[in-house]
Order: structure tokens, then C-alpha cells, then sequence
């Protein structure tokens, strides 16, 4: 089916020819007919799928132009955020230029929108908030609205709005057609619209859509993961990302500590003014911002088709938030790659989120020192190989200089300040700063061999200890114990210096019981170790493993191994 299948008005469907769109997406292609004909629609469908033209078009079409002033809306369309309230708007007035369009929202003057409305409109396009606000002062008049669109439904659930949603809904006459659309169906979706529509025709589009982003999973203790997320986004080199965030203070200083690590941010949230906020947008959207750090309110309805990676910076509190997340990226047809960190006490929280979304997550390990180096390099090749001969030109005679006196030496100088210093070690278990993973191999490992084997040799500090069976343990120590190890004392076993690691396995699944007092562990690798971080999922608690004892809070946590 294309486009021009569909009955439309002749401005409506030359707009359309003219912006290229041939094709209608999968949601478009079952609403738009449906709402032509008048039925209302409960479509399910993620972000980014076109949601806006599948309502769009059938308003374009049906309203007739009109330049009576004073004269009331007869489309109205409630969206959760300001930034999609401005991005539905902007949409309508090149779809329907024979009609008027007045977005209204928070975080602005209440005047300019005030007398917008006053002078008359077709289309109104709010937040419920602002809506609310407008209606109550008698200034926002609902008695003529023919359309009624929800966009985002299950967002302005999750942000309070249902009283408000369900006021305005009051304020329209009964014979209005009625539109609701979102990506998740909770059951405050579902009694929306069994109260306010009239026999809604579901279309579920969801179902049938393949995810084009790949979900990778690496663990990351929490006052290291702003290492980890400046080392993946070296090592990855996206052209545009978002990074997801839970309070707008941490939105804030990740924002700032990925300024200091060299990357371009730039944060986004709810109590930044609309002015600060689209001017951080257009940064973002023309590329002299790449990293764009944002709280879930904020980052709804943004129209950025060009997002490569997603991170999620801590676990969502809920599965709509991490498909809403998720929903940046490996849109318009391109593909994407989502990023969840978690610590070492959320695996448990990171399967459940595996089962709620029926998907299962690649678990890996964050990019090592070398790797991340290797990148800044190609990364500083490509800009080199951009430059303009004139700018060239300029420096070539310091250059030659530079090199006439301090030679290759003078070179690596000036490579050390613009791409760092040596790394820091880290630990390829953890992601912890400051560690060295070795591999020991041999028979008949255990923690207790490699610890007493490592001890034997040396070694001071031991940090986390991971089993691949028997035969391979993956052991962290402190970077200055490394050249001190006396390897004559190993005997039948192997002690290198590793550049990787397998990444962790599962949990292993609830013991079963072999008889009184006995279980079976199902694992296939074990980790064990002496440090614990990060934070759990709300509303969930999880029991520490057999064999842990530790010390107070803000003493390092010792393992007993029994």
C-alpha cells in the first residue's frame, strides 16, 4: 500500500509527494484508513514508527480550512511533553497548511499562547498541564473539538497526568472521534478508552515489528560506570548518542564529567527553561553536541532518527521505561545499539527485566585500555584526514620544527595531550580502576588454590576471582604486585597477563533440592570477590550470597570463603 491509495485532500496529499513519503509504516498504513472513515483507533505502537502522521493525516483531511477569529479548536491533541507537543506541531503545519496550529505548553509565557487562542485555531496541540491551566481560566474552549488525539498515552500515565487527561477528555463533546495511541497498554490506557471511545478498532503493530537495535549487557560498579561510559564511547565512536539518567542532578554531573573526559555533552531535563533546552537540542541535532544526557521526561518525544547508541546509565524502574529508551535508537530504518550498565548486585533485577521485555540481553565486557586507546587514535586519524589544507598549511612550519628538534619524541608529546596519558589499569572482571586481571591456568582450581597459589607468589592486595570451570581462574591484583610475582613457585600452573575475559554467566537458576541439607549448582562460571557496588532496582530486594561476611558500610567488604 502507498499513500497515494489513501483518499485524501489535495493539499494534504501533495504535501505528503512532496516531503518524498511514498510508503506509509506499518501503524500508518491500519490507522489511517480506520480514522478517514470516522472509527475511533487504540493503536499500540513503539516510538519512532510514524505514530504522528497515523493521526496526523486523517486531521489534515477532514477539517475543512476556516478564518473565522475567535473561532474555537475542533483537533485536539494531548502529548506528555512539551518537546513533543513542538514536534507534533511542526509536523501538522507542513501536513495541513491550510489550517492553523497552535501548540501550547509548560515552561514558557502564558500570553503569546493565550492570545493564539483567543484568535482563533484549528488545531491544538498541549501538554495537560498548560491545557488544564487554559481550560480552567475559560480561555481554552473544548465544545467544538471533532478529533481527539492521546499520543504517548502510557507516558502520561507514568507522569501523573490521568486526572488531567481524563478532565479535558470531559470537555469535549461525546460525538467526538477519539484517537489513542501507545506503545505500551497499561490498564489505565485500556479503561481510557473503553470510557471515552466509541467501539475502538486495536491495532497492534508491535507484534510485528523486528527491533533494529542490538542489547548488550556489561556489568559496571557504580562510582567506576563514568569510566566505563567514557571508554564506550571512545571505543564505539557513535556519531550521536543518549545517555539516560534517573534525577536531573545526575544528569547534570555526567553531563560535566564527560566534558572533562573529552567528550562533547550536554545535558537535558525538567528544569531547564524550553529556550535552554531547544537550543540544546539544535546542538545536538547539527552535531557540535554528540552526547546528549537526559532524564525520561525529558528525552519523550524527541525526533532524532539519527540516535547510533542508547545507554542506560542505571537499570529503568520499569520495562515501558527501558522500551521507551530503548525506542531512540534503530529507528528510520537504520540500526542501533543499546547499552545497559548495571552493578554487581542487580544481576537479579537485570534478568527480570530480561523476562518482562522477552528478550535476552548479550552479556560482554566493556572495552580494555588498549582498545580504548587504539580507538582515540582512529578517531584522531579521521579528523586529521578532514582537515582543510589550508589549516595545514598554517601550522606546517612549527611542525617541521617541532620535529627538527624533538623528533619522534616531540611527536608522542603532542599525541599524549591530545589523546591522554597512559590508561589506568582496570580490571576486565569489574571495570574497576587500578586492578590487573591475570589468568591462571591448570587442574583443579578452586578460590582458595588461586588465592593461596597468588599469596605464595607475591602478591599482596587480591581482588575479584572468576571460575571457568576448573581448569581457568580469572584473578584481579593491584597493578604494582604484578612485577613482583615469583612465577618459580607455580609449578604446574600458568600465570599471564589476559586482554580478555568470557563474560559473566547467568545466575545459575533456583537449587534444586538433591535430599536433606543438599543442592546442585547449575553454574557454569563463578565469580566471587571482595567488591560489591552499584544499587538495586526499586521495589525489589535481593539476598547477598552464601559465604559473604562483611564489614560495616564504607569498609571495604571481605569474603570468607567457606
Amino acid at each position: 500500500m502507498e499513500f497515494s491509495a489513501f483518499t485524501l485532500r489535495s493539499e494534504v496529499a501533495q504535501a505528503i509527494q512532496a516531503k518524498g513519503f511514498t510508503t506509509p509504516t506499518p501503524i500508518q498504513a491500519a490507522a489511517i484508513p480506520l480514522a478517514l472513515e470516522g472509527k475511533d483507533v487504540l493503536g499500540q505502537a513503539r516510538t519512532g514508527t510514524g505514530k504522528t502522521l497515523a493521526f496526523g493525516v486523517p486531521i489534515a483531511s477532514k477539517l475543512d480550512a476556516a478564518r473565522e477569529r475567535g473561532r474555537a479548536p475542533r483537533a485536539f491533541i494531548l502529548t506528555p511533553t512539551r518537546e513533543l507537543a513542538l514536534q507534533v506541531a511542526k509536523e501538522l503545519e507542513w501536513l495541513a497548511p491550510h489550517l492553523t496550529i497552535t501548540p501550547i505548553y509548560g515552561g514558557t509565557g502564558y500570553g503569546k499562547q493565550a492570545e493564539a487562542l483567543k484568535r482563533g485555531t484549528d488545531v491544538v496541540v498541549a501538554t495537560p498541564g498548560r491545557a488544564i491551566d487554559y481550560l480552567e481560566q475559560r480561555i481554552l474552549d473544548l465544545s467544538r473539538v471533532e478529533i481527539a488525539v492521546l499520543d504517548e498515552a502510557d507516558e502520561m500515565l507514568s507522569m501523573g497526568f490521568e486526572e488531567a487527561v481524563e478532565q479535558l477528555l470531559e470537555a469535549t463533546p461525546s460525538s467526538r472521534q477519539t484517537l489513542l495511541f501507545s506503545a505500551t497498554l497499561p490498564t489505565w490506557a485500556r479503561r481510557l478508552s473503553e470510557r471515552f471511545q466509541r467501539g475502538a478498532i486495536l491495532i497492534n503493530v508491535i507484534k510485528d515489528e523486528a527491533i533494529s537495535y542490538e542489547e548488550v549487557a556489561i556489568q559496571a560498579p557504580i562510582h567506576n560506570r563514568l569510566a566505563m561510559l567514557s571508554d564506550l564511547l571512545f571505543a564505539y565512536a557513535p556519531e550521536r548518542t543518549i545517555v539516560f539518567t534517573s534525577t536531573k542532578a545526575e544528569c547534570n554531573d555526567l553531563a560535566m564529567g564527560l566534558e572533562s573526559r573529552a567528550h562533547s555533552a550536554a545535558p537535558i531535563h525538567g528544569d531547564m527553561g524550553q529556550i535552554d533546552r531547544e537550543r540544546v537540542m539544535e546542538r545536538f541535532r547539527s552535531g557540535v553536541v554528540n552526547v546528549l544526557v537526559a532524564t525520561d521526561v525529558a528525552a519523550r518525544g524527541l525526533d532524532i532518527p539519527e540516535v547510533d547508541l542508547v545507554v542506560h546509565y542505571r537499570l529503568p524502574d520499569q520495562n515501558e521505561s527501558y522500551l521507551h529508551r530503548s525506542g531512540r535508537t534503530g529507528r528510520a530504518g537504520r540500526s542501533g545499539k543499546v547499552v545497559i550498565l548495571y552493578g554487581p548486585r542487580e544481576k537479579r533485577e537485570l534478568e527480570t527485566l530480561e523476562r518482562e521485555v522477552r528478550r535476552s540481553f548479550k552479556r560482554i565486557n566493556g572495552p580494555t585500555p588498549e582498545e580504548v586507546m587504539e580507538a582515540k587514535w582512529a578517531v584522531l586519524a579521521r579528523r586529521i584526514a578532514k582537515q582543510p589544507e589550508a589549516d595545514k598549511k598554517l601550522w606546517l612550519g612549527a611542525a617541521e620544527r617541532l620535529i627538527a628538534e624533538g623528533g619522534v619524541d616531540a611527536v608522542a608529546g603532542i599525541l599524549a595531550l591530545i589523546l591522554g596519558g597512559a590508561p589506568t589499569p582496570k580490571s576486565l572482571i569489574t571495570g574497576e580502576e587500578n586492578w590487573v586481571t591475570l589468568k591462571l591456568s591448570g587442574t583443579r582450581l578452586s578460590v582458595n588454590r588461586a588465592v593461596a597459589v597468588l599469596k605464595g607468589a607475591g602478591a599482596g592486595e587480591i581482588g575479584r576471582i572468576r571460575l571457568e570451570g576448573d581448569t581457568t581462574a580469572y584473578v584481579d591484583i593491584r597493578p604494582e604486585d604484578v612485577s613482583k610475582l615469583d612465577h618459580s613457585v607455580l609449578r604446574d600452573l600458568r600465570l599471564i597477563k589476559t586482554t580478555e575475559v568470557p563474560a559473566e554467566a547467568r545466575l545459575p537458576q533456583r537449587q534444586e533440592r538433591q535430599g536433606p541439607g543438599r543442592s546442585r549448582d547449575r553454574s557454569q562460571g563463578r565469580s566471587y570477590g571482595s567488591r560489591e557496588g552499584g544499587e538495586q532496582r526499586r521495589g525489589q530486594g535481593q539476598r547477598r550470597p552464601e559465604g559473604l561476611e562483611d564489614r560495616r558500610e564504607g569498609e571495604r567488604r571481605r569474603i570468607v570463603y567457606r
